[in-house]
């Protein structure tokens, strides 16, 4: 690449990132302290670009490193995750209390004109995202997102309330099911407690079962595996009675339930309970006929089968865990959306490693990174997975180009 391609690729990534801070030209021109002609002559490659002290100033206007200006790995990773930026304002619209009371609203302040539709279509987005693994768009849209359904919920009253209620109670548990993938464990629990207070207001079984699913993976997350496998079995008890005439919806919540309860067991090593909750989770996704994807759930018997390779890589089964995995028909698999794809890839990644299978576990992993490469690059056990997989070769022996790449992207040393 020469000067003026790396200039040109440098003024591309300054516009990503001014649109992606919410930035125009005259406010970026105001905070970088020049004008909107030198904004132009930027963004259009102009020399300045090979100047240090200029890219610094930019990256510290955008609130980025400077690295993620320059660094052609550095650029591809920060594409793909939320930053500490946008998590900070996720927690920051869970913290503001002016929406919801009118005791912490400044005088003078107006809340965002309520619409029903719009806020249905903009969770329904932020849900195909997340099983599409986008969770940089999900960082961008939950901060306002965030307050527009509470903002909703404060003004209506009576069918549209309750309306706004439900969607306000996925948004939470969209938010919890996000901090859970980014490993923000205080954040998470933070969304489904809301979740499951607002889920409780609707008196909608459905909402209710799984908002408590997304508690049972906040204790678990903060290491209190042993009270959310109570938890899911004092919920499953309180919901039971709704089986018989459930709809399709309330089945898959209802078996997402147990499975999160089965792997809360795992990480306690009780494999007596993980086969007794798959085995009721795999009763209930036999009821439903099909593997479904009924309120984001993705449940059926492939999603069981999938838990099941999950649990026997948490209890550390190894060559168990790819006896599960081979068992699973790679057409149901296609069925599953991408995230829970790659996620299972890397269940059985953490298989192969637990077996001593290093360059299956390599293989595996770049396939799950093929797939959905947010999947890998975001997630905290997948860093994990990364730092145990590169630490497997010998010392002289460097990992395969590929995985040296990923491995330098998540900050992990090669």
């Amino acid at each position: 690449m020469d000067e003026q391609q790396q200039r040109q690729q440098t003024a591309e990534v300054v516009l990503y990132w001014m649109r992606r801070r919410g930035l125009t030209r005259q406010v970026f021109a105001d905070r970088m302290g020049r004008s909107v002609s030198w904004v132009d002559k930027i963004r259009n490659g102009d020399r300045q670009l090979d100047r240090l002290s200029v890219l610094r100033q930019i990256a510290n206007v955008l609130d980025i490193d400077l690295a993620t200006l320059i660094d052609s790995e550095q650029i591809e990773q920060a594409r793909m995750c939320p930053d500490e930026r946008e998590v900070e304002a996720i927690r920051n619209a869970l913290g503001r209390y002016d929406v919801i009371s009118n005791i912490f609203r400044p005088s003078g302040d107006v809340l965002p004109e309520p619409d029903l539709a719009k806020l249905e279509r903009l969770v329904r987005y932020g849900w195909m995202a997340f099983q599409a693994a986008n969770y940089q768009a999900i960082g961008e849209l939950l901060p306002g997102l965030i307050r527009d359904a509470q903002a909703a919920v404060w003004q209506f009253d009576d069918e549209p309330r309750t309306t706004a209620r439900t969607w306000l109670a996925w948004t939470y548990q969209l938010t919890a099911a996000t901090a859970f993938k980014l490993g923000d464990a205080q954040l998470g629990w933070i969304a489904a407690d809301r979740g499951i207070q607002i889920a409780e207001q609707t008196e909608d079984p459905t909402l209710i079962g799984s908002a408590a699913r997304r508690v049972a993976h906040a204790l678990s997350a903060t290491h209190q595996s042993a009270e959310a496998v109570q938890l899911v079995r004092s919920a499953a008890d309180r919901l039971s009675s709704h089986l018989a005439t459930a709809d399709r919806a309330f089945v898959s919540c209802f078996g997402m339930l147990l499975l999160k309860g089965s792997i809360a067991a795992a990480r306690l090593h009780q494999a007596a309970d993980v086969r007794d909750l798959q085995a009721e989770a795999l009763t209930v996704a036999e009821q439903l006929g099909t593997d479904r994807n009924e309120n984001w759930s993705a449940f059926g018997t492939t999603n069981v089968r999938v838990h099941q390779v999950s649990a026997l890589a948490d209890m550390q089964s190894g060559g168990l865990v790819i006896e599960a995995s081979d068992t699973i028909p790679h057409g149901d698999l296609l069925r599953l959306p991408r995230e829970r794809r790659a996620s299972h890839l890397l269940d059985v990644t953490r298989g192969y490693l637990q077996w001593g299978k290093r360059d299956e576990a390599a293989t595996t992993l770049l396939d799950a990174d093929q797939l959905a490469p947010e999947e890998v690059r975001c997630r905290q056990l997948s860093r994990q997975v990364i730092t145990d997989l590169v630490r497997s070769y010998p010392r002289g022996v460097q990992p395969p180009t590929r995985l040296a790449k990923i491995a330098r992207a998540v900050g992990v040393a090669v």
